[in-house]
């Protein structure tokens, strides 16, 4: 895949999980941590509003999405992403490797430093954001394909 496509696929499914970290942190921050949003000291008033959240959530989806569809091209594999359900597997693979590598410290060296509840919050948070994620992916590649494959007939 050329450089430019990559590009605009990394970009286009980046913004998909940019909103899809922001809806899902805005959900599951209201059932977790209740009406303050947050815990107690994580932010700064100022950051405590929801332009901050989405400008920033959208530029680290973009970075993120760049940087996800550059690895799943480098990699070796059998079969490539063919829709949405084959996104959502690839997404959902990058997040059981990035949370599991998380969670192996605490639990390896001490489980009394983990805090469980914004353990509970970043899973729910970064899985939401991944299955958004995936969700363009695959569909952006289903529709790359249609356009590259010439229909019968043509």
């Amino acid at each position: 895949m050329k450089i430019k496509r990559k590009l605009v696929i990394g970009v286009l499914t980046g913004l998909a999980l940019g909103l899809s970290l922001f809806i899902v942190g805005a959900i599951a921050s209201q059932i977790i941590y209740g009406p303050q949003l947050a815990p107690e000291g994580k932010f700064d008033p100022e950051q405590l509003n929801a332009w901050y959240f989405i400008w920033t959530k959208l530029v680290i989806g973009i970075i993120f999405g760049v940087l996800f569809i550059i690895l799943y091209e480098a990699l070796p594999v059998s079969k490539r992403i063919q829709g949405i359900g084959d996104g959502l597997k690839y997404a959902f693979m990058l997040w059981v490797v990035i949370n599991l590598w998380e969670l192996s410290h605490p639990l390896v060296y001490n489980i009394d430093t983990l805090n469980w509840q914004d353990q509970i919050f970043w899973l729910i948070y970064t899985l939401g954001g991944f299955l958004g994620y995936g969700l363009a992916v695959g569909y952006a590649y289903k529709k790359q394909r249609e356009n590259l494959i010439p229909s019968p007939g043509s």
